[in-house]
């Protein structure tokens, strides 16, 4: 067994002798005959590595991209935040300038507030808490209003809230006008109508008002406008309560009572004025 190594390597040690001694053209020759039988497997070796280098760029690659579409999510969100605030902002504001500027023409003392909450234990509709009291001179049985028409007015005041009874009410009642004809009316609260299945789906809506003891000879158009009459010492003449409905006359067929739909929007009160003198 050694002899055959020994032989072996006598052996490639001579034919590497040999190849060394060989012409140039012979070596060249052979040379040439083993890289082209190489060329083969190198290019194979070539285009393996090739690609493997390709799909490791292109992972990470992606994995860049993941990471920067992750990125502009955040930053689209945050915007979309950002934009929303800014909107609501901006409505307040608008709102903040119209009721400063109805405030100015009204002429009457009034304090501007914030609604706070509403009373849901009688239905939606019922009350509403400001975030002002006594401590601003704001009593029992004032009026509240809006550039838009009369909400309401105050029932039980604190030193530094107080609860409004709405338009919307069933026990409310307020003197009214028609502009068109000039006919005095008494109008009340129609109370709300739950419209949905159940929970949260409840939907409470406002049912139109009522105006009674409308003199049946009279003419009350649909659409004519119907404002405080300023009767009863509480609310000032000529402030927006409505518009008529329809009407229709009574039972007994002496007078006529009219539908009013609400000229404030009770369902989205954010600030209102209380009225707290001339």
């Amino acid at each position: 067994m050694r002899d055959r190594k020994y032989l072996l390597w006598v052996g490639l040690a001579t034919f590497f002798l040999v190849l060394l001694n060989l012409p140039t053209s012979v070596s060249s020759s052979l040379r040439g005959f083993f890289r082209e039988g190489m060329a083969t497997y190198q290019g194979a070796a070539t285009r393996v590595w090739s690609r493997f280098h390709s799909t490791s760029t292109a992972v990470g690659n992606m994995t860049d991209v993941i990471r920067e579409r992750d990125r502009l999510d955040r930053e689209v969100g945050v915007l979309r935040t950002q934009v929303r605030s800014l909107q609501a902002l901006a409505r307040e504001n608008a709102e903040f300038r119209k009721l400063l500027g109805y405030k100015e023409r009204l002429g009457h003392r009034t304090v501007a507030c914030e609604v706070i909450a509403r009373d849901d234990g009688c239905g939606w509709w019922q009350a509403i808490r400001l975030n002002r009291g006594r401590k601003v001179g704001i009593s029992e049985n004032m009026p509240v209003i809006t550039p838009d028409g009369v909400v309401g007015r105050t029932t039980e005041v604190s030193a530094d809230t107080c609860d409004v009874l709405l338009l919307s009410d069933r026990s409310f009642r307020l003197s009214v006008r028609f502009e068109q004809e000039g006919s005095y009316g008494i109008l009340h609260g129609g109370g709300v109508s739950l419209q949905g299945a159940h929970g949260a789906e409840v939907v409470s809506i406002p049912l139109p008002f009522k105006a009674n003891y409308i003199r049946k000879e009279l003419v009350v158009k649909p659409g004519e406008t119907v404002v405080t009459s300023g009767l009863g010492g509480v609310f000032p003449g000529g402030l927006a309560v409505g518009r008529v409905v329809q009407a229709r006359p009574d039972e007994t067929g002496l007078y006529q009572n009219v539908e009013v739909t609400p000229a404030a929007d009770l369902a989205r009160l954010q600030h209102v004025l209380v009225v707290t003198g001339q």
